[in-house]
């Protein structure tokens, strides 16, 4: 399985993306910070401008949309005894994990989701940017996001909070390009789950990502 980022449009999709968003910051919007924890947008060393609307980061924004028909498809496949539905592996996890402790939950759900190949977008969907769906990912596989996408929504699946979570966009200063990662509390630390990184590990040990936005289901925070 490939787990590099690739330079390329998705360098330049990030910084367009920043820049757009540092533009959208400057009009009114509700706005708080606080001093650490992923619940008030602490994560590798920086704080983020917390905002309550979700539209400025769409791929995000419609992805929750998207994921939540899925969902209410795969309950009417199963409701129907079908056998091939779009969870079925992933939900035979879910129930597998519950009622575990949290580290092994983290730590199962990480070694689920980098399991699948590693594919660009533009192989993939034939677009630069595309947010897989955890469906679409368990059928194509995806790129950086998309591990990022099915962990956040594995961890909730079992129980975590938003608060508990953040999907969160770098720069990855060591290859000198866009990247997407998880990072999930448990006992008060934050834990990384990275497609480039093979085990969980503390998120306070990992020096080389900048924070660009992060976000869960209901807020986001922007790093200036």
């Amino acid at each position: 399985m490939a787990i590099h980022s690739y330079p390329g449009p998705w360098s330049h999709r990030l910084l367009c993306l920043f820049l757009s968003l540092m533009l959208f910051a400057l009009g009114p919007m509700c706005s708080v910070r606080a001093d650490s924890g992923l619940a008030t947008g602490h994560v590798f060393g920086r704080t983020g401008k917390k905002f309550t609307d979700l539209r400025p980061i769409p791929k995000w924004n419609t992805l929750l949309k998207r994921y939540r028909e899925e969902e209410r498809k795969d309950v009417n496949c199963r409701s129907r005894g079908r056998g091939n539905c779009p969870y079925t592996e992933w939900k035979a996890l879910i129930d597998r994990l519950k009622g575990r402790d949290r580290l092994t939950q983290v730590e199962e759900v990480n070694r689920f989701a980098n399991s699948w190949r590693y594919i660009t977008d533009p192989v993939n969907w034939g677009v630069d940017d595309y947010w897989a769906t955890p469906g679409e990912f368990f059928d194509k596989s995806g790129d950086c996001e998309d591990y990022a996408i099915v962990k956040f929504m594995s961890l909730r699946a079992l129980g975590f909070d938003n608060d508990e979570l953040n999907l969160v966009a770098v720069m990855d200063l060591n290859l000198n390009v866009g990247h997407a990662v998880l990072l999930a509390e448990v006992g008060g630390r934050a834990l990384l789950l990275d497609n480039q990184i093979k085990r969980v590990t503390k998120a306070s040990a990992v020096r080389h990502y900048k924070p660009v936005f992060s976000a869960n289901e209901k807020v986001w925070w922007l790093f200036k």
